[in-house]
């Protein structure tokens, strides 16, 4: 039995009705626990309301997770009877929940009395979630950020190439730089960063000025996005109903209403919860079923309905009264039967020469999902499909372009404090003191001669000690430097028993104020954005230029010919520019020789009775490498349809002369025949409507619904 079928063994799928059905879900997260309550009600996931907490230790799961079900419960008036469990990647050994935390959640539902659902890795969980949203495979790095750790997934052709959690340091951009460099094996890392959590908020200025390009593997600067909040438990609950119907979708709004109508089966489906199975994760995106509580067979029969019929009393015909001459000049009897053999031949013509049926069958496919590294090499001429290279195509390009952004940073401008300084000699021996030399009050402000000072000896017989009057500049700008007249100041390294300076009058000049500059930040964050649009811009320009040849953008190697601030670091300004030209260079191939090498792989595993249909098959690339010689090395993903082969001219003969509704039943009880259209030209009233009698006049089209 597949995953799905154990799934909606649970759930509500079919024909009858009843209320809808509401589900728990809780993510248990490094620091905290998110519990949702949710549903889905005509393929559109809803989740009603979600609650979080922090928690301390594993001991505190079941009864922090009691208190979040309570409160997202609220005071609806609904049961829900079937949870959900996201779990942490460290919680899993090959797929596999370990033994400690199988006994936690088997504790969970025995304390709660609640029936196990499933339980998938969030990881999984946010990697499908995403390919929802945007509809390719996610290539990325996500970072997850909380209060004192940060979890860092990388993301390739949406498979987990890794998860690592750390502790968050003073700079987030250090932190995941520190994540990223533990992943030793990963050659290039992907060019876009996606954060989110509660503690993501407002940190994507940050982390675009960060300096990625210095440690680690990226192609280019990075782009960062901040994620939507609650992602983790939208993803757990998303996870789930894609188990329930495949085409669900989801979008952020309220539900106004609690209890609702679905369809259920009418036979009962019995669910085997005794046994774990694992599925991998492109079947049913990580999840594990069933081997939580490990109880008996849990047998769902719907409830009983009668339908109710109004009885309604026919209307009978009144016989028609029809008087009739006695006497005719023609014989009526006579020419009826000719006219109905007229009628005969016309329709027989009209069957044979004029009606034209077009035919639309729609096929279930099978995909089969597979990747490979592929090379995209500019002195390949031909396909190599056994070694998987295709011929590429060097092609560069110089763009130009700039940009303008508000300036952040914070600097004190202003002017020091000067004045006049007494310097005494307390010992017998002159002295010389060089210009800079420094002098410090007892407060701790630092000025320095502005001119070399010598003192002669002290004798000692005389009754003054010797003196050499001075000027001094304080060294940091501000009124703090306006000291008063008679302050001491220690100079140098002398104690105040050898030498010592006195002010001689109030010191002034000292001012300062705080401006708006330009910060290193700055200039690092506005670079990112130019970059990033010069990028594209080279992208579809080259596009332009080789229309039918495949560019990446991630594939681009830049080289910063010309770059120019309008204003540098520290210079104040509200606002400032960049104007920067940017060389790329990349390698561009044609998709036809991708998709050859597409059907070489996957016609090896081309079920029975199945055909490849190249034309639907979809492509993507992930940049791995592009080296000095040109040739690009990337990870391909392909999904490729497989439809039925399906004898059209056999089907021809089944349906010829047949009515719309025949058809229709004929081509329903034929192997992967999902349904069909049936368009007839003339239209004629449904009574006659049937297809022609000539197959030739019958136009058959297979394809997916």
């Amino acid at each position: 039995m597949s995953f799905l079928d154990k799934v909606t063994a649970f759930l509500p799928l079919g024909k009858k009705e009843q209320d809808l059905e509401y589900f728990f879900a809780i993510n248990i997260g490094t620091e905290s626990l998110t519990a949702a309550l949710w549903t889905v009600e005509s393929r559109q996931l809803k989740i009603l309301s979600t609650a979080s907490e922090s928690y301390s230790s594993n001991d505190e799961i079941i009864a922090v997770s009691d208190k979040l079900l309570d409160q997202v419960l609220g005071l609806k008036e609904i049961e829900p009877q079937k949870i959900l469990f996201g779990v942490p990647a460290s919680w899993l050994s090959d797929d596999n929940l370990k033994d400690e935390y199988l006994k936690i959640l088997r504790s969970f539902v025995k304390e709660l009395e609640l029936t196990p659902m499933a339980y998938v890795s969030t990881s999984n969980a946010l990697i499908h979630f995403l390919e929802k949203q945007e509809g390719i495979p996610t290539t990325a790095i996500l970072v997850g950020f909380q209060k004192l750790h940060l979890t860092v997934t990388i993301v390739r052709a949406g498979k987990l190439d890794g998860v690592k959690v750390i502790k968050r340091g003073e700079n987030s951009g250090t932190d995941i730089e520190k994540a990223l460099l533990t992943f030793t094996d990963i050659e290039t890392l992907p060019s876009k960063i996606l954060i989110y959590g509660p503690s993501a908020g407002g940190l994507k200025s940050q982390l675009s000025s960060f300096t990625w390009m210095s440690k680690l593997s990226f192609l280019h600067l990075p782009k960062i996005d901040e994620l939507g909040q609650d992602l983790e438990i939208k993803s757990i609950c998303l996870a789930g109903g894609s188990e329930i119907n495949g085409n669900i979708s989801y979008s952020d709004h309220e539900v106004e209403k609690y209890i609702e109508k679905v369809a259920i089966e009418e036979t009962g489906v019995e669910v085997n919860t005794n046994k774990e199975q694992v599925l991998e994760t492109g079947d049913n995106f990580g999840f594990v079923v069933g081997d939580i509580d490990k109880g008996e067979p849990i047998v769902v029969n719907p409830e009983e309905h009668s339908l109710e019929i109004d009885d309604f009393e026919k209307d009978l015909e009144q016989p028609v009264s029809i008087e009739t001459e006695h006497k005719q000049k023609f014989n009526l009897k006579r020419l009826i039967p000719i006219g109905v053999a007229g009628v005969a031949v016309l329709l027989a013509l009209v069957y044979l020469l004029l009606v034209k049926a077009d035919v639309k069958i729609f096929v279930e496919p099978k995909i089969i999902e597979k990747d490979a590294q592929v090379v995209a090499d500019p002195n390949q001429k031909t396909v190599d499909e056994s070694s998987k290279i295709i011929p590429g195509q060097m092609a560069e390009i110089e763009v130009s372009g700039s940009a303008k952004d508000t300036a952040s940073g914070k600097r004190q401008i202003g002017d020091p404090a000067k004045g006049t300084v007494v310097i005494i000699n307390n010992t017998a021996q002159g002295q010389n003191f060089s210009a800079g030399t420094t002098l410090i009050s007892s407060g701790g402000i630092k000025f320095k001669l502005d001119n070399t000072a010598s003192v002669s000896a002290t004798l000692s017989d005389s009754a003054s000690k010797s003196t050499v009057t001075t000027q001094v500049t304080a060294v940091v700008i501000g009124a703090d430097g306006n000291i008063p007249s008679e302050t001491k100041l220690t100079i140098g390294n002398f104690k105040a028993d050898q030498f010592v300076g006195k002010t001689q009058g109030n010191f002034s000049g000292g001012t300062s104020k705080d401006v708006t500059v330009v910060s290193s930040e700055d200039q690092q964050k506005l670079l990112a954005k130019l970059s990033s649009d010069l990028r594209q811009q080279a992208q579809q320009k080259l596009q332009e230029k080789y229309p039918n040849k495949k560019i990446l953008k991630e594939a681009l190697l830049e080289s910063i010919a010309r770059k120019s601030y309008s204003k540098n670091i520290n210079d104040q300004a509200s606002e400032f520019s960049l104007n920067m030209t940017i060389s790329y260079k990349g390698t561009a191939f044609d998709d036809t020789d991708l998709r050859t090498i597409v059907s070489k792989l996957v016609n090896l595993q081309a079920p029975e009775g199945f055909t490849l249909d190249l034309s639907a098959t979809e492509t993507q690339a992930d940049v791995s490498k592009l080296e000095k010689d040109g040739k690009l090395i990337f990870l391909a993903k392909f999904k490729a349809k497989f439809l039925p082969k399906i004898d059209t001219d056999k089907i021809k003969n089944q349906i010829k002369f047949k009515t719309p509704d025949q058809v229709t039943d004929i081509l329903k009880s034929m192997d992967n025949i999902l349904g069909s259209e049936i368009s007839l030209t003339p239209n004629l009233p449904k009574p006659l409507s049937r297809l022609p009698l000539l197959i030739k006049n019958i136009k058959i089209e297979i394809g997916v619904k």
